[in-house]
């Protein structure tokens, strides 16, 4: 049997998870960005023979990846635009971490994540990591509620530095920053990005994942981007 139908025939029997949000007017951003519009330009009661659309996003909006350009400059050996970034970033194994006991003022820190590893399984190089604190229940429209970018939970520094020492490649979350909202000068990013390790924030239903998963993400090719919004799948 060919790879591709053993492939086949192992994901059919999968369950496939949505991680990602609906990209909608009014959705939650980081408060300093731009929001996202989803414009009229032809229909067919215009007298179009098609029905089309026009999108204004910001490059963090939504489910989305950070390059390491995001916050690593040019020059820095770790810097890389969305464009460049290698297609490898963008598929693996996933673990999930279960913290959604944390409040908005909570920080990961390493003797939880070297706790979690006892109890389960030691994180492996090449590995997805995604930490699910719950905060997708504040996803909700702008105009209902401005929780989900207001306050948040997040990773600290040293739990950044932890991830690179494990040699993960991806660190996601479901909150609107890996920092968490009481974080000073991004520590996370800056660990993370600075060691070639891309970021993915905005998940959605990580509940649905929490232990092993494998995940394959599809952020926008964008030349010289900072970051994509992206569809987020896992496979159970």
């Amino acid at each position: 049997m060919s790879n591709v139908k053993q492939l086949t025939e192992l994901i059919s029997k999968m369950t496939v998870i949505d991680l990602s949000h609906t990209l909608e007017e009014n959705m939650p951003v980081v408060q300093s960005h731009t929001r996202y519009y989803h414009t009229l330009i032809d229909s067919f009661e215009t007298g179009s023979i098609a029905l089309a659309y026009q999108l204004l996003i910001n490059e963090h909006c939504g489910t989305h990846m950070d390059a390491t350009a995001h916050f690593i400059q040019e020059g820095h050996p770790a810097h890389q635009y969305m464009d460049e970034t290698p297609v490898t970033q963008f598929f693996g194994r996933a673990l999930t971490l279960d913290f959604s006991h944390y409040t908005e003022t909570d920080s990961v820190q390493v003797e939880e994540i070297e706790a979690w590893e006892r109890e389960n399984e030691q994180i492996q190089p090449g590995d997805i990591v995604f930490f699910y604190f719950g905060w997708d229940k504040y996803w909700l429209p702008r105009i209902v509620s401005r929780q989900f970018s207001k306050a948040w939970p997040g990773i600290s520094g040293e739990a950044a530095e932890l991830m690179v020492k494990r040699g993960v490649k991806v660190v996601g979350c479901d909150a609107i920053a890996i920092d968490g909202c009481t974080a000073s000068q991004a520590p996370a990013h800056y660990a993370l990005l600075g060691n070639g390790v891309n970021i993915i924030e905005n998940l959605a239903r990580l509940n649905e994942i929490i232990g092993e998963s494998y995940v394959f993400v599809a952020p926008l090719k964008v030349k010289h981007g900072s970051g994509a919004p992206m569809r987020a799948l896992a496979f159970k």
